[in-house]
């Protein structure tokens, strides 16, 4: 079998569109669809239907993906064999952060990319949980920085252990004395909406009754400060963060006053099809640009199975 259908059918499957596919393979759509529909008769199958403007998989090729992925990663890896040039390259990553991680990481990445090559470029893309494991599996992004376990066999590094505090204005009323719980669960609070961190949160407070709902649900993190500073409102927030803002803002931390685990935020790469040499490169320069803000040493982790947290 022609090695160029089963990487025009891993780029279909990817963008889920023959316009997509074109662009990363950088060919027309016709010269698509005609690979694509070679490789339809020789497998006897579909492939692909299409519903609105996306192609879906059909049963067969979600089974024929990680074969043919995994096949063709030992191929490329092997004749790439680690010449990735960063200096000559003009290759374009891909990273799905949260906004917390933009603020902590993505200076520290981007600035050791540019330095590493004129050419070099970084897309971010928003980070999205809940599809995490798709994403990753389909070549979306290359890497992925997470709290949230994402299931699915993918390479891991946890990059640090973040501890959550309460934040609130230095001359908020809780702001001294003692803030137990019940004090805590009767404070008006603030939370950001997508904090992947929250659930965590939400499940501790139950078991001591449940909180109210909260006083203002915001879009983006750097609009706490400023509201924080202005009104009595609470917020839980990573330490990390929080400890940043304390400096810049006349706010205080508080700890918080029921047990919590401390989340593991980590790093996942995407699938083994694409581990050549320049997704290895990044794949440090991100673990490098961590390290350098967190101070922890990021640590390989045994990956999730499918279908386990």
């Amino acid at each position: 079998m022609d090695l160029n259908l089963l990487r025009t059918f891993m780029a279909v499957y990817e963008a889920r569109s023959l316009t997509g596919a074109a662009s990363a393979l950088h060919v027309t759509q016709s010269a698509v669809s005609q690979a694509m529909n070679r490789l339809r008769r020789d497998v006897a199958d579909e492939l692909f239907y299409r519903s609105g403007r996306v192609m879906l998989p059909t049963p067969y090729a979600r089974e024929l993906f990680p074969v043919v992925r995994d096949a063709l990663g030992r191929i490329e890896n092997a004749v790439s064999a680690q010449t990735f040039d960063p200096a000559a390259s003009g290759r374009r990553f891909r990273i799905a952060l949260s906004e917390l991680g933009e603020m902590h990481w993505l200076a520290g990445i981007v600035e050791r990319v540019s330095a590493a090559g004129p050419g070099l470029s970084v897309d971010v893309l928003q980070l999205d949980p809940t599809s995490m494991a798709d994403t990753l599996a389909r070549g979306v992004v290359d890497v992925a920085i997470n709290s949230a376990n994402v299931p699915g066999g993918f390479q891991t590094w946890t990059l640090k252990h973040e501890r959550y505090v309460v934040l609130m204005a230095a001359d908020n009323p809780l702001a001294t004395g003692d803030l137990d719980m019940d004090t805590y669960r009767a404070a008006p609070h603030a939370v950001v909406t997508g904090e992947s961190g929250h659930v965590n949160i939400e499940r501790a407070v139950e078991a001591y009754g449940g909180a109210g709902d909260p006083v203002a649900v915001l879009n983006h993190f750097a609009a706490l400060p400023a509201m924080l500073s202005a009104t009595n409102l609470i917020a839980t927030m990573p330490q990390s963060l929080s400890a940043r803002w304390v400096r810049e803002w006349p706010l205080v931390m508080r700890d918080l006053p029921f047990a919590l685990d401390p989340v593991q935020v980590r790093l996942y790469m995407r699938s083994a099809h694409q581990e050549a040499s320049s997704l290895l490169w990044f794949r440090d320069i991100v673990l490098a640009a961590t390290e350098a803000e967190s101070g922890f040493t990021p640590v390989r982790s045994e990956p999730a199975a499918p279908g386990q947290p």
